[in-house]
């Protein structure tokens, strides 16, 4: 109570000071002051971060969030749905707990999930993406729980037109978007809205959504209000996992054709800011997700989540050093219902967080921080508990600017993880509730700018104690396996990322990343951690054939790796792949057409796969397929 009480009476204060400030400021007619970062691909805490911008979506044609994470961010994916909905994603080596350890933020706030359910991405269409931010690295300072292998940041932004866009494509894929946007005196305000319907690759696979999106901007000389909303309504089929045999008699087929599942869900962000100081910004987050849903996997079930999240912070600069200074207060509730019982979790978290960027000399900057976290809950499903968990995070690093383009850094970070609701309730008896996973990071790396191309290279090792993840190890009161604090496991790896302008028509990117992601110790000592494979390979290029033309083709090689649940490695490695697609770009006027060829060699591969009662068990993905988009700005 003590905790939370502080944490209000901080809420109220800062909101007080701020509107105060904006009140004053504007009967004294005194011209605003924005603190702004420096333009850098640095991020805030000195770690590696890449841009992948809306114009690069365009070129490629990317169609979802998905598509343009994986072939434009070189961010690992993992689907067992096909739709894209549910979809893990994954930095830094990381398998069956990728989306517990990789989190993803909408306009800065965190869509992490309190049970192990992946973020829903497509509640964002490409059409609203301002442009994607990817830390690959420990974040946890900034961003808190979950943040141990990267965060992936979505910004979302005003349209410049007012769009009409309809797509058709393979599996009877076909979509229609409307975007409509105006602005009156200092409100500028958009809506969004978007049906979405596909059988998609595999039989029983269906998937229908409608969305109905909207942002809000106000501003005045020296405060800013705005507002964003997102609706949805899912319904999607599940078409299961096939056996060996099956994938070969026919990789399209289901194995049932009745699990389903459908929800409602929305999502609200209030962010207001102010200056509090002719040097200092004062921001306040306010955030709620909701989603209700039902639906039937071997049997009937009920599921529903709500989280409610405020962020107060402050932003500024004192004896030449840039200062972030802020709170987090999440509360979340969830519910699930099935004919194995009930399970419902109510959790708190509070943090505390700082992070300073002081210049030692004039190309020499140090970055140091930490946050304080607290979690609180209380679980009722096969048993009832009251669970606490502290954590500490770190971080402390050198940059050193070698030109106005170019940076060199170094840097330790430390990381947690809070156990999930689900989690806590499959564990082997005695065991309890589970332990905080901790990690430490130690990185470095070295990004060199021209005019003309671009290098970047990052190494790192992670090493994790009591790693959350699922144990297939039976025992005798869980025989299909538990939820566990594993022995300690260690990542090592590194990145190789450029682009070449080669004319103003020709340009070129490439991206490798290698991770040896092994357990450090215990049973399976020196084996792979399953699901990751340690090779990716991404290529692209883009060609402007004419005024109105232009071509683009990617490549994406994804090396082998051991079946999920596989800790032992005993079975056969998936073998690894190449995906080559491509994008024809027509753009006349007020129209534009792309026509997006996926897979164009056809080849067979898998979404997912998992190693369960000694065999493997495969997620097929889709083969050669084709989408026509047609778009007509209305203005």
């Amino acid at each position: 109570m003590k905790q939370s009480g502080i944490i209000v009476f901080f809420l109220l204060l800062f909101f007080l000071v701020c509107f105060g400030r904006s009140l004053w400021a504007e009967e004294k007619d005194i011209p605003s002051v924005v603190v702004r970062p420096a333009k850098k691909s640095a991020a805030m805490s000195g770690g590696p971060k890449k841009i992948v911008t809306h114009q690069q979506f365009v070129t490629s044609g990317a169609s979802n969030l998905s598509q343009g994470l994986q072939y434009l961010g070189g961010v690992t994916l993992h689907d067992t749905t096909g739709n894209g909905s549910q979809t893990s994603l994954s930095l830094r080596g990381f398998g069956g707990n990728a989306s517990s350890n990789t989190l993803l933020l909408i306009n800065g706030i965190p869509i992490a999930n309190p049970d192990l359910a992946a973020p829903n991405l497509n509640i964002i269409p490409v059409q609203e993406i301002k442009y994607i931010e990817i830390l690959a690295g420990t974040e946890s300072v900034l961003y808190g729980d979950q943040a141990v292998g990267g965060v992936i940041n979505i910004e979302t932004g005003l349209s410049t037109y007012n769009d009409i866009s309809c797509s058709l494509g393979s599996y009877k894929a076909r979509n229609c978007y409307l975007s409509l946007n105006n602005h009156y005196r200092n409100v500028d305000y958009q809506f969004f809205a978007k049906a979405e319907r596909t059988d998609n690759y595999r039989d029983h696979n269906a998937y229908h959504q409608n969305l109905l999106n909207g942002q809000l901007n106000w501003q005045n000389d020296v405060s800013r209000l705005r507002f964003d909303y997102h609706i949805g309504h899912e319904n999607m089929q599940y078409p299961g996992a096939l056996t060996g045999a099956q994938v070969r008699e026919n990789r399209r087929q289901s194995i049932n054709h009745s699990d389903f599942f459908k929800d409602w869900n929305d999502f609200l962000h209030l962010q207001y800011q102010a200056p509090v100081h002719p040097d200092w910004q004062g921001i306040i987050d306010l955030s709620t997700r909701d989603m209700r849903g039902n639906g039937f996997l071997m049997s009937p079930f009920d599921q529903s989540r709500t989280t409610y999240f405020i962020r107060p912070h402050l932003k500024g600069v004192y004896l030449n050093t840039h200062m972030t200074l802020g709170a987090e207060l999440q509360h979340d509730q969830y519910d699930l219902e099935s004919i194995f019982g009930e399970t419902k979790n109510q959790q708190q978290k509070y943090s505390l967080f700082g992070l300073l960027d002081a210049p030692l000399q004039e190309k020499l900057h140090l970055m140091m921080g930490a946050r304080g976290a607290f979690q609180h809950g209380d679980l009722t499903a096969q048993r009832s508990d009251r669970i606490n968990n502290r954590a500490f995070a770190s971080t402390l690093g050198l940059t050193y600017q070698i030109d106005s383009a170019s940076h060199v850094y170094v840097r330790r970070a430390t990381s947690y993880r809070f156990p999930k609701a689900d989690e806590n309730t499959f564990t082997d008896n005695g065991i309890g509730s589970l332990k905080t996973q901790r990690g430490v990071s130690y990185e470095s790396g070295v990004e060199w700018r021209h005019h003309d191309y671009g290098i970047n290279f990052d190494i790192y090792q992670l090493n994790l104690r009591d790693e959350i993840a699922f144990d297939p190890t039976p025992t005798p009161q869980q025989p299909w396996g538990s939820n566990r604090n594993l022995s300690p496991t260690k990542r090592r790896g590194f990145s190789l990322s450029g682009n070449y302008h080669a004319t103003d028509q020709l340009t070129f990117g490439g991206q490798y990343n290698f991770v040896n992601a092994r357990f450090a110790s215990g049973l399976n000592e020196d084996k792979r951690i399953p699901l990751v494979s340690e090779r990716i390979l991404l290529a692209n290029f883009a060609y402007q054939l004419h005024e109105h033309w232009q071509l683009y083709l990617e490549a994406l090689f994804t090396g082998s790796q051991f079946p999920a649940n596989d800790d032992a490695n005993q079975s056969r490695k998936i073998g690894g792949y190449m995906l080559i697609n491509a994008n024809l770009r027509f753009e006349y006027k007020k129209f534009l057409a792309t026509l997006r060829l996926n897979n164009l060699l056809n080849k067979a591969y898998y979404y997912y796969s998992i190693y369960q009662m000694n065999q493997v068990f495969y997620y097929p993905a889709p083969d050669r397929n084709v989408l026509l988009t047609i778009t007509y700005h209305l203005t």
